[in-house]
């Protein structure tokens, strides 16, 4: 029997300040975020998988924007630890 590995997606989060930042994978595996630092997805991707990583909900109080670097590709055979969300505060 062949059975397929499966790795997690994550990274980090810089420059949060407000809240209810909520990160996306593939369209429905929502991750809310509560403060700055590394952050890893629940549901684990297949290897050979695609994987998006979105943001869902910009965070407010104050008013953010976050970018997400790295968001997309394929897994591999080790988990994806390279995703990078950076927030700034609207002014």
């Amino acid at each position: 029997n062949c059975t397929t590995n499966t790795y997690t997606i994550g990274g980090t989060v810089t420059g949060l300040a407000g809240t209810g930042l909520v990160l996306q994978n593939n369209g429905g595996n929502n991750l809310s975020i509560a403060a700055n630092g590394a952050f890893t997805f629940t549901t684990q991707i297949a290897s050979g998988a695609a994987y998006a990583v979105t943001v869902q909900t910009q965070p407010g109080t104050p008013a953010q924007t976050c970018v997400v670097t790295n968001g997309t590709g394929t897994v591999g055979a080790a988990n994806v630890t390279n995703v990078a969300v950076n927030c700034t505060t609207n002014l």
